[in-house]
């Protein structure tokens, strides 16, 4: 029945689901604040929306980052229990919005060295920087990322977050040269490129 109502309204209706309640009250405890309400509006660092979870989740711990910025509408339907399983916890959402935020920084204000793809690529270059990230803090897997280790984490996003996404950049860089080869990439093709997943598996096989 769902399916039919717009995505504000669905947005609504998962707002009492019971894994948001949870992540709102795993995220309090972490010292945030999660708005599960569509006019909830995140005003302050520490506060947290529901909308921008979903984004940063499905593009940092899903991997599906052409989904994250192209399929809004699907984010509390059809994709819900992908983006927020019953495994999300307070850390892992929290940390995903810090380097989401990062990326999404660069694509509102490029910095003169970013390279033009950095307008479309955000959602490809935080899936970069939550490995980098995992990697720095000695986690094989995302289900270690907890309560224990998450003011780890949050000053390993602090002092290297900006690290973390140049050195994410270079890996898109390398991945549209395996893609395209040397020929010039239009802005319409790099735009294309980035709503499908051609790059993802790419983006996986380079160690980080």
């Amino acid at each position: 029945a769902t399916n039919s109502q717009n995505p504000v309204d669905l947005k609504d209706l998962r707002a009492n689901d019971e894994r948001q309640l949870r992540l709102e009250q795993s995220i309090q405890d972490l010292g945030f604040v999660y708005r599960r309400k569509r006019l909830d509006a995140a005003v302050k660092p520490t506060e947290i929306t529901s909308g921008a979870a979903a984004e940063a989740l499905l593009s940092v711990w899903r991997q599906e980052p052409h989904r994250a910025k192209f399929f809004t509408r699907e984010h509390f339907g059809k994709l819900y229990d992908t983006i927020f399983t019953e495994q999300t916890n307070g850390a892992q959402v929290i940390s995903a919005v810090l380097l989401y935020r990062i990326a999404e920084n660069h694509r509102r204000r490029p910095d003169d060295q970013d390279p033009l793809f950095v307008r479309y690529a955000s959602c490809f270059i935080a899936m970069q920087m939550g490995r980098r990230l995992l990697k720095d803090l000695g986690l094989k897997q995302l289900d270690e990322l907890t309560h224990r280790n998450f003011e780890s984490a949050r000053q390993l996003i602090d002092a290297k977050g900006e690290d973390y996404f140049r050195r994410s950049v270079e890996d898109v860089n390398r991945a549209l040269k395996g893609l395209y080869g040397d020929r010039e990439i239009s802005v319409q093709q790099l735009s294309a490129t980035f709503r499908r997943g051609d790059l993802i598996e790419r983006l996986l096989d380079i160690a980080v």
